[in-house]
Protein backbone atom coordinates (compact mmCIF):
# COMPACT_ATOMS: atom_id res chain seq x y z
CA UNK A 1 0.00 0.00 0.00
CA UNK A 2 3.09 2.27 0.59
CA UNK A 3 4.39 1.36 -2.85
CA UNK A 4 0.81 2.32 -4.52
CA UNK A 5 0.88 5.69 -2.51
CA UNK A 6 4.16 7.02 -2.82
CA UNK A 7 3.32 6.07 -7.02
CA UNK A 8 0.22 8.06 -6.64
CA UNK A 9 1.78 11.18 -4.76
CA UNK A 10 3.35 12.44 -7.51
CA UNK A 11 7.57 13.58 -7.75
CA UNK A 12 9.19 14.28 -5.35
CA UNK A 13 11.05 17.28 -4.52
CA UNK A 14 14.36 15.32 -5.76
CA UNK A 15 12.77 14.19 -8.79
CA UNK A 16 11.75 17.41 -9.78
CA UNK A 17 15.28 18.93 -8.84
CA UNK A 18 17.06 16.10 -10.97
CA UNK A 19 14.78 17.31 -13.63
CA UNK A 20 15.35 20.49 -13.67
CA UNK A 21 19.46 19.72 -13.38
CA UNK A 22 18.57 17.41 -16.24
CA UNK A 23 16.90 20.12 -18.63
CA UNK A 24 19.52 22.87 -17.54
CA UNK A 25 22.93 20.96 -18.72
CA UNK A 26 21.30 19.44 -21.92
CA UNK A 27 20.25 23.35 -22.51
CA UNK A 28 23.73 24.48 -21.49
CA UNK A 29 25.44 21.20 -23.48
CA UNK A 30 23.12 22.67 -26.84
CA UNK A 31 24.65 26.15 -26.78
CA UNK A 32 28.28 25.20 -26.53
CA UNK A 33 28.02 22.49 -29.22
CA UNK A 34 25.86 25.41 -31.33
CA UNK A 35 29.44 27.48 -30.72
CA UNK A 36 31.59 25.04 -31.09
CA UNK A 37 30.13 24.62 -34.57
CA UNK A 38 30.70 27.94 -35.34
CA UNK A 39 34.30 28.43 -33.96
CA UNK A 40 34.91 25.00 -35.98
CA UNK A 41 33.58 26.55 -39.39
CA UNK A 42 35.06 29.74 -38.69
CA UNK A 43 38.69 28.34 -37.99
CA UNK A 44 37.90 26.00 -41.63
CA UNK A 45 37.01 29.09 -43.10
CA UNK A 46 40.45 31.08 -42.37
CA UNK A 47 42.75 27.76 -42.88
CA UNK A 48 41.24 28.16 -46.64
CA UNK A 49 41.97 31.74 -47.03
CA UNK A 50 45.61 31.43 -45.53
CA UNK A 51 46.02 28.73 -47.78
CA UNK A 52 45.19 30.47 -50.93
CA UNK A 53 47.47 33.34 -49.60
CA UNK A 54 50.00 30.67 -48.74
CA UNK A 55 50.11 28.98 -52.27
CA UNK A 56 49.78 32.49 -54.20
CA UNK A 57 52.89 33.33 -52.57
Amino acid sequence: MRYLHHRVSGASEKDIVHSGLAYTMERSARQIMCTVMKTAAYVNAIEKVFKVYNEAG
